[in-house]
């Protein structure tokens, strides 16, 4: 077996340790199992891609072949916005059915519910939050680019996915990558940076109201972006809005977890913990909030075990993308450190990402890169 230089790649032997030994008190065995094979799948997708990018050269390989597979999908997303393209396997597709899904909207709803619906990207995601979360996921890789015509048409491309999927969420999250992109990565522009947000954020509190009552639906959904989130720090729960589900869905878990003495309900238990509770509005089970998830199914102390792991992942990138002499490292990594802090807040907007491929290859990479670096690092030294 291939020696690494680092052992953040243990955190995916003990996430899937853990996770199995919660089937002990479970309080669902079957969604544990389920749960269980997921993070089988996802684990090993990190892993594989640790063990066989243990190279520059390997990792360069697989960034090339992922950069293809995501440029096709965002290719594809935009057929679906723009066009009257659907991939089959979009659950708007009249065709989904053939892969043992149904169409998620009824002919009875508003037509422009249902042409809002219909020009929503799923890319190869299944779902508009999943791929949106992608869109976040790959948007530091445009960002960084030395080409300013990929850079350009990459960032520009990827936006308009993310307001055709509605995910505020996800803009959010966008936000959070431009923000750090300049105080963190880009010096020249900091001090630009400082005079011109003051004057963004004038201008657009200006024009608020305006875009909150624009004839376009998405562009409604961008404006009220922020003002959700407040109210979604500061609402009281039991509303029947996105917002109130949500935290309805908080209030059922953290209970659960209390009632567990905080060690947790095992994995997948948060939705049979919502299917107790009644559902919240009747069909809702799934958390739709990453973390709130992990510390409900795993307990506190695992939670905070993977939260000290994932900021020192997040750390590690951070300071590779300012110190490494190697071009190809420093880009990755800078793109990484992006991807990753990004998707900390972009996860919330998702019902589950457990079986969210793009989040696993992301820790994957992440993990290759530091690697990579450290060697490269080694290499250097003997050199001298």
């Amino acid at each position: 077996m291939v020696r690494l230089p680092t052992n953040f790649h243990h955190m995916f032997y003990i996430l899937f340790a853990w996770y199995f030994a919660t089937i002990l008190w479970s309080i669902n065995i079957a969604y544990s199992l389920t749960y269980l094979f997921y993070l089988f799948c996802g684990a090993s997708i990190s892993l594989v891609l640790i063990y066989y990018a243990n190279d520059l050269k390997k990792q360069l390989k697989i960034f090339n072949i992922l950069a293809g597979i995501f440029i096709i999908e965002v290719i594809m997303s935009l057929a679906e916005a723009f066009s009257n393209f659907r991939l089959p396997i979009s659950p708007f597709s009249p065709y989904v059915k053939y892969f043992g899904r149904s169409i998620t909207y009824s002919e009875d709803n508003d037509i422009d519910v249902i042409s809002i619906l219909l020009n929503s990207p799923t890319g190869f995601e299944w779902n508009p939050n999943n791929l949106a979360i992608a869109m976040v996921i790959i948007f530091p890789f445009f960002l960084l680019a030395s080409r300013k015509w990929i850079k350009l048409l990459g960032c520009l491309s990827i936006l308009a996915i993310i307001v055709m999927t509605g995910s505020r969420g996800a803009f959010i999250a966008l936000s959070l990558v431009i923000m750090l992109y300049l105080f963190f990565l880009n010096k020249k522009l900091f001090i630009l940076t400082i005079i011109i947000i003051p004057i963004s954020i004038g201008l657009i509190s200006t024009n608020i109201d305006a875009l909150k009552n624009s004839d376009n639906g998405r562009i409604r959904e961008m404006a009220s972006a922020f003002s959700v989130l407040s109210s979604y720090l500061t609402q009281n729960e039991g509303g029947s809005d996105s917002i109130g589900t949500r935290q309805q869905l908080i209030k059922n878990g953290i209970n659960a977890l209390v009632d567990s003495h905080y060690l947790g309900v095992g994995g997948g238990g948060s939705v049979a913990v919502q299917e107790l509770a009644g559902k919240v509005n009747g069909k809702v089970t799934s958390m739709h909030n990453f973390w709130v998830e992990m510390l409900v199914d795993a307990g506190l102390g695992f939670t905070l075990i993977f939260i000290i792991w994932y900021i020192t992942v997040v750390f590690k990138l951070y300071m590779i993308s300012h110190n490494s002499r190697d071009e190809t490292i420093k880009y990755h990594a800078s793109a990484t450190f992006l991807s990753m802090a990004s998707f900390s807040i972009g996860a919330v907007s998702a019902s589950s990402v457990i079986y969210f491929f793009p989040m696993w290859i992301m820790f994957g990479f992440s993990i290759a890169i530091i690697n990579n670096h450290q060697k490269f690092k080694n290499e250097t030294i003997v050199a001298k």
